[in-house]
């Protein structure tokens, strides 16, 4: 139940997926990573295996011919890296292989993250009391029931394949050094082979159960949805553009605006606001222009033009200008002064609209 008494019935806004995501809430399973990393070693296996066999007889041919009675520390370094050289091609596969599957992997599942927050750190994070209340949560538990079910089944498949395999296990002392190596090695891929289905599995399960569950973490309740929906409608990047928009709409229709005016307030230099009201159209006096500085100016020189009476007020001028964008209503705390000097025209330039 939310904090509010609403259930959270609401699928997840893209707004509240992109906030977590940069929390680094996103669904990522390392068993599908470990799984797809060790078939791709086992199909890069036979390759690699080749490579640093060769790279083993050139390591032991270059160890016996180059081996010398020099035992410096300088020689004894050339000597491991000349030897080691040979074996490089073969394990430098096997370890691209594992990182090039992996970091695709991470990719795939979550695309590009870096989340400061995950990585900040938060005393949260050593609470002995929030440790232990960690340790038994429920992902603990289903962690822990997979660690178990892994083992078990792993634990199975090594048995199975073992005990059909030991007629050819106990022969091995017959074969040649090269036969026996084959031998094992196949009975090895093959295991590993089962190993890595079972463990893909288990993965996808794992994945679609991380996605259902962070799903279910990301519901939101009605009051939510519609909060985060007034949110965006007033954020200030909206609003800025709103403004900026209102802007080019004055500046462009400022003479036709202050032409409907019935008054100017001014600072007197620095702001100037230009007021319209309509009675019995208007439930109350809008902003029809206003300026600062240089554009205060410019709206006090079209008033003289359209003759609209300019009246100082500088508390007004600069309350107007900063509650009120163009187009806007008068705020109700500012009803009274604003009548007062509609009334003030109305009295002294009889330039009423009826």
């Amino acid at each position: 139940m939310a904090e509010s008494g609403q259930e959270k019935t609401e699928d997840a806004t893209p707004r509240r997926r992109q906030d977590a995501r940069k929390k680094g809430t996103v669904v990522k399973s390392q068993d599908l990573v470990g799984a797809l990393s060790l078939l791709a070693l086992l199909l890069a296996g036979p390759s690699a295996v080749k490579l640093m066999g060769t790279g083993f007889g050139e390591a032991m041919r270059i160890g016996i011919g180059t081996a010398s009675n020099d035992g410096s520390l300088n020689m004894v370094r050339e000597h491991f890296l000349a030897t080691l050289r040979p074996t490089l091609p073969g394990l430098g596969l096997l370890v691209m292989t594992a990182m090039v599957v992996g970091v695709c992997a991470n990719y795939a599942q979550v695309g590009f993250v870096l989340s400061a927050e995950a990585m900040s750190p938060r005393l949260e994070k050593i609470d002995p009391f929030k440790g232990a209340q960690r340790l038994f949560s429920a992902r603990v538990l289903v962690e822990g029931f997979k660690a178990v079910l892994k083992t078990g089944l792993f634990g199975y498949i090594v048995w199975s394949s073992i005990q059909a395999s030991w007629p050819d296990l106990v022969g091995l002392s017959k074969l040649k050094a090269t036969d026996a190596l084959a031998v094992t090695g196949g009975m090895m891929h093959g295991l590993m082979l089962k190993v890595v289905g079972v463990w893909l599995v288990l993965a996808a399960f794992d994945y679609f159960f991380q996605r259902k569950q962070i799903e279910k973490q990301l519901k939101m309740t009605k009051q939510e949805v519609r909060q985060e929906m007034k949110e965006m409608e007033t954020s200030p990047e909206l609003r800025a553009k709103m403004a900026e928009r209102r802007r080019k709409l004055s500046r462009g229709r400022l003479s036709e605006a202050i032409k409907t005016a019935d008054a100017i307030v001014t600072n007197p230099t620095h702001f100037s606001v230009a007021i319209q009201y309509e009675h019995g159209k208007m439930p109350a006096p809008i902003v029809v222009a206003k300026g600062q500085d240089w554009l205060a100016l410019k709206i006090r020189e079209l008033a003289a033009e359209h003759n609209v009476p300019v009246i100082p007020n500088p508390p007004l001028a600069r309350a107007l200008y900063k509650r009120c964008e163009v187009g806007d209503s008068v705020p109700r705390e500012l009803f009274q002064a604003v009548a007062e000097v509609l009334a003030y025209v109305y009295r002294t330039v009889k330039r009423v609209k009826l």
